[in-house]
């Protein structure tokens, strides 16, 4: 793929989009209008970007390649479609924001990820693939994540968590009860417990609640036990989740008690 990691020729580019939407690709990326279209050019579909997506379509991971369903400062989500007409989120990492920079201490320190390469792109490229080795970890310890598919360079694919092309509310869009409550806390001890992760970036915005059931995600913060700064992650997790609650009214446990019974195993 070293021919792809030129400068981004925006002609050469656009060429590649009017490949992937034409012939037995027609409708893979539905883009509603021109300014909508340079704005994605510029934004997610660089070219290396172009030719993995290209390759993972080609690979069947996914057929299609329809909008937006959630976006943020460091990533855009888009509904895939498979052959069997089944959803999965493909997560693009945006190789242009500098976003990342603040990222570097949920990598320096996690000992599975030692050598860190120099250079924006390598860092993104990085995140995307520790987001996806904890998703499988989280996913392999029957910890609820959306399920791990794939990872090549910058995009990650994994379930789809949501019906209809729209995804799961957000713990914070709907009522909680008690009983969330602890499902949480029992999800903050079960990764850190059968894991060995903290997620390190929790909060009532990453959970899904979805017929009943609680799904985290946004791994990518998430770090080894081994991590230097691990229980100062793992006590502003739970700080971040009991916030929420006592907003929503619920009576929540002693930050204190529950990170000793989290370290210690006392549940």
């Amino acid at each position: 793929m070293a021919e792809f990691e030129q400068p981004l020729d925006k002609k050469i580019v656009r060429q590649l989009v009017h490949k992937l939407t034409t012939l037995e690709r027609r409708d893979r990326f539905l883009i509603k209008d021109r300014s909508s279209e340079r704005a994605a050019l510029e934004e997610v579909f660089d070219k290396s970007t172009l030719m993995v997506l290209y390759h993972l379509m080609n690979s069947n991971v996914f057929r299609y390649l329809h909008g937006v369903v959630d976006s943020g400062k460091e990533a855009r989500i888009y509904r895939g479609e498979r052959e069997d007409g089944s959803s999965v989120a493909v997560k693009i990492f945006l190789v242009t924001t500098a976003e990342f920079k603040k990222r570097l201490p949920y990598i320096m320190g996690d000992p599975r990820f030692n050598r860190v390469k120099k250079g924006m792109k390598n860092i993104v490229e990085l995140w995307a693939r520790k987001e996806y080795r904890n998703l499988v970890t989280a996913f392999n310890a029957g910890i609820r994540v959306p399920q791990p598919i794939a990872v090549m360079k910058n995009v990650l694919v994994m379930e789809f968590i949501g019906e209809d092309n729209h995804p799961a509310p957000l713990l914070n869009e709907v009522e909680v009860t008690k009983t969330d409550y602890k499902k949480v806390i029992s999800i903050i001890k079960n990764m850190y417990r059968k894991a060995k992760l903290v997620h390190a970036d929790l909060s009532e915005y990453n959970i899904f609640k979805w017929h009943g059931e609680l799904i985290i995600f946004d791994l990518g913060s998430a770090v080894d036990l081994g991590h230097p700064s691990a229980h100062q992650f793992l006590m502003r997790d739970i700080f971040n989740i009991n916030r929420f609650f006592m907003k929503r009214g619920i009576d929540v446990e002693s930050e204190s008690i529950i990170f000793k019974k989290v370290v210690d195993n006392e549940f």
